[in-house]
């Protein structure tokens, strides 16, 4: 367990917790979908302790910088009621080899970022779950005990589907959002 006893609940950001497109550059792309909040305080009131991990290649492209991301999380945890205990990202390109950094273990779907948050703040990975809406949001959990859900608020949903059997992973659940995939986790 984590700190305190609570158990960890990683979520996704684009497209499970904010609105899903091409890059949130300011906080004015930054728009918090339906029930979210909601189901964060609910997360928080059952004791997890709830980290948002996110690819914000962006940075790398030259579209904003560490400082813009560090205000538009800001921004965000203020709109998400200071429930989320920390933001991690991954700054680097898809391909990795480029003029920011290097090919890296913290970009979806690899688990760095996971390891990051239990070594940073102390988390255990049992009795956690992993929420996302993309099939590198789940397959980063590949092989860790964490719940797998996948939510169809974000990305196309059929096609995370088959992204996700050709790499021969199932989630555990698949839920229409974030409230509805803690309904399911929560088991209200």
């Amino acid at each position: 367990m984590t700190p305190r006893g609570k158990k960890v609940a990683f979520l996704d950001r684009d497209g499970t917790i904010n609105a899903e497109v091409s890059f949130v550059r300011d906080v004015t792309g930054l728009v918090v979908l339906p029930g979210v909040v909601d189901a964060l305080h609910r997360l928080h009131a059952a004791d997890y302790e709830i980290v948002v991990v996110t690819n914000q290649s962006g940075i790398a492209r030259g579209l904003y910088t560490e400082a813009d991301l560090a205000h538009i999380h800001a921004t965000l945890h203020e709109r998400l009621h200071r429930l989320p205990r920390a933001y991690l990202h991954c700054p680097h390109l898809p391909d990795g080899g480029h003029g920011y950094g290097h090919a890296c273990d913290c970009r979806k779907p690899a688990p760095g970022l996971l390891h990051e948050a239990r070594e940073l703040l102390g988390l255990q990975f049992a009795g956690g779950v992993l929420i996302g809406d993309s099939a590198r949001d789940l397959l980063m959990g590949r092989g860790l005990p964490l719940t797998t859900i996948h939510v169809r608020s974000g990305k196309p949903a059929a096609e995370q589907r088959a992204l996700l059997r050709e790499a021969g992973m199932e989630p555990d659940h698949e839920a229409a959002d974030l409230a509805a995939a803690v309904d399911w986790l929560l088991g209200a």
